[in-house]
């Protein structure tokens, strides 16, 4: 199996999952018939949105034959969608300090295994 279809096996997967995570993220807090976003959610998504961006390069990228590229835009969106993901913990109304979204800990498993898939792939490129 070539680098560039491991890495596009795994970012055909990751980019529709953080999609839809995020959506679940946009209504993550208690509260409301079907949740509420968690506090200043359109500053916290913005990670998120970067991460699909770098993966999406990447792809292009490792499509062009540009590996290097590739592995600075895979690792780029690992650091964006574990930012977002940090950026939960105690985001939603209540508490002392915050409460973390109901789903945090199916996020934060999410994340180590999309780690855990990139960093795989990034092998592919040495």
């Amino acid at each position: 199996m070539s680098a560039e279809s491991v890495i596009n096996k795994i970012l055909d997967e990751a980019i529709p999952e953080i999609q839809n995570t995020m959506r679940s993220m946009d209504q993550g807090c208690g509260g409301g018939k079907h949740g509420v976003p968690p506090l200043n959610w359109p500053s916290r998504r913005v990670p998120g949105d970067e991460a699909v961006r770098a993966f999406a390069a990447a792809r292009a990228a490792m499509g062009e034959g540009r590996k290097d590229d590739a592995r600075r835009q895979l690792e780029s969106g690992l650091s964006q969608w574990d930012t977002l993901v940090n950026n939960l913990n105690d985001s939603c109304e209540g508490g002392p300090h915050g409460l973390d979204p109901v789903n945090y800990g199916n996020y934060i498993r999410y994340r180590d295994l999309l780690k855990e898939r990139v960093r795989t792939a990034l092998l592919f490129l040495e």
